[in-house]
């Protein structure tokens, strides 16, 4: 072996040990997910929203959903016709002065607006709860106006939490109901979080009784601990509501994989009108600018590294190898060959993830519902065939397009349809649908 070579070995060794003890340093020993409640919608941690955005996206089959990661005005002030529901999921929510008057407007054409955080803004405390429409007080800082009058770089008016609203209980463990008799069941609906194998002490919010006294019009929905204690409630603005509830954790992922817990869910958002949903993921940051999604803005990883004296050699000693490497490696050995990397198809990835979560949770219902899901948007993709209603129509329609029989057809539809009916789907009965499908996928044309 060269000289050279030794060199370029060693150096390698040093940067690939370093790399390892910086991570283990970031993460932990055994600490494989990030425990802290970041509500990304893309995220796969236990307290992200991945799972809660996938069942929003098709909680309305009929409707759309629209994710808002860029500036939310913009998404308020679409001209429609139809009904709309906006869906805000997250710590707190960040809302400028023109967004805040959008808001309003948006409720008052009679859509609907869905609000779940842990502590409320003083515009919504005065402009929604109270009905005060005198303007507050604001702070701004102007160097350049957008088109919906904000500042382009100071943007800290009502950002601040009013007090008075929220009060909370700190226990590990919490139970949630319904005040409808439909709705409520005798040992409500219990959820306990985790910080990694520990029970977390969350803080359970409620609104402060004392508060909702000055309340002029509410309509109390659910409750925590016990029926004095209101979590969930309705507010009528103009024709149409809004929506507060004051405990986001139970959207996130580590909830939402238990069929319990979708059970809870669901009853929450069958109080929204259905319509097509907006899905705010802009307003959970006040730290952003008008083209960027404001998750991008929070600290990054390198200003944590650097923070840290142990990182910051760890990660000085990585660009100090990469350096030594790149000063003996400057002879080109050969022309590099271009990659071309084959398309991703992320909706099956997605599909995948999602089937996973179920299946390890015994959830075999609902990894039957997503695999006919799948099927439905195949046959609509591939031979433009709506999936709205699963008629003869539709059967006729797919048999002569796809040249299968109508009688393997019908058998996926009919084996769902028992799957969907009963209460206890064994591994058998969900093998026998995959079998189904499967042939329906090798043999259509």
């Amino acid at each position: 072996m060269k000289k050279n070579d030794i060199i370029i070995v060693v150096v390698v060794l040093l940067a690939v040990i370093a790399l390892v003890f910086l991570l283990i340093s970031i993460r932990g020993k055994g600490n494989k997910y990030n425990w802290s409640e970041n509500y990304r919608i893309d995220s796969e941690e236990p307290y992200g929203n991945k799972v809660i955005t996938a069942l929003l996206d098709g909680y309305f089959p009929t409707k759309d959903f629209t994710n808002a990661s860029s500036n939310i005005n913009e998404f308020l002030t679409a001209e429609t016709a139809e009904h709309q529901v906006y869906i805000f999921i997250g710590q707190y929510p960040y809302y400028t002065d023109s967004t805040f008057e959008l808001l309003k407007q948006f409720a008052n054409k009679g859509n609907d607006v869905f609000i779940a955080t842990n502590s409320i803004p003083e515009n919504i405390s005065n402009g929604i709860l109270l009905h005060n429409e005198a303007p507050l007080a604001t702070y701004d800082t102007v160097f350049y106006i957008d088109e919906f009058g904000d500042s382009s770089y100071a943007l800290i008016d009502n950002y601040a939490a009013d007090p008075s609203v929220v009060s909370s209980f700190k226990y590990t463990k919490m139970g949630m109901n319904f005040l409808s008799p439909g709705f409520r069941t005798a040992k409500g609906f219990q959820f306990a979080p985790l910080n990694g194998t520990k029970p977390l002490f969350n803080d359970w919010n409620y609104f402060y009784p004392e508060y909702l006294k000055r309340m002029s019009a509410y309509t109390p929905i659910g409750t925590i601990y016990s029926r004095n204690f209101y979590n969930y409630i309705q507010v009528p603005f103009g024709e149409g509501n809004f929506y507060i509830h004051l405990n986001p954790i139970v959207f996130t992922n580590f909830f939402q994989i238990e069929a319990e817990n979708i059970n809870y869910t669901s009853k929450v958002f069958s109080y929204l009108k259905p319509g097509n949903i907006i899905y705010d993921d802009f307003s959970k940051s006040y730290n952003r600018d008008s083209n960027t999604n404001n998750d991008a803005q929070e600290e990054g990883p390198l200003k944590f590294i650097l923070s840290n004296i142990s990182l910051r050699y760890a990660w000085y000693t990585i660009l100090a190898g990469l350096m030594l490497f790149l000063v003996f490696r400057t002879k080109r050995i050969q022309q590099p060959i271009a990659i071309i990397e084959p398309n991703e198809n992320k909706s099956l990835e997605f599909v995948q993830t999602i089937g996973r979560m179920y299946f390890l949770k015994k959830n075999h219902k609902q990894l039957a519902h997503q695999k006919i899901k799948l099927l439905l948007h195949y046959i609509n993709d591939k031979y433009r065939i709506p999936t709205q209603h699963i008629d003869d129509e539709f059967y006729t329609k797919v048999k002569l397009k796809s040249e299968m029989r109508e009688d393997d057809i019908r058998k996926i539809f009919k084996h769902y349809k028992y799957i969907e009916n009963t209460n206890e789907v064994t591994n058998e009965d969900l093998i026998e649908l995959h079998s189904l499908i499967d042939y329906f996928y090798k043999n259509c044309k």
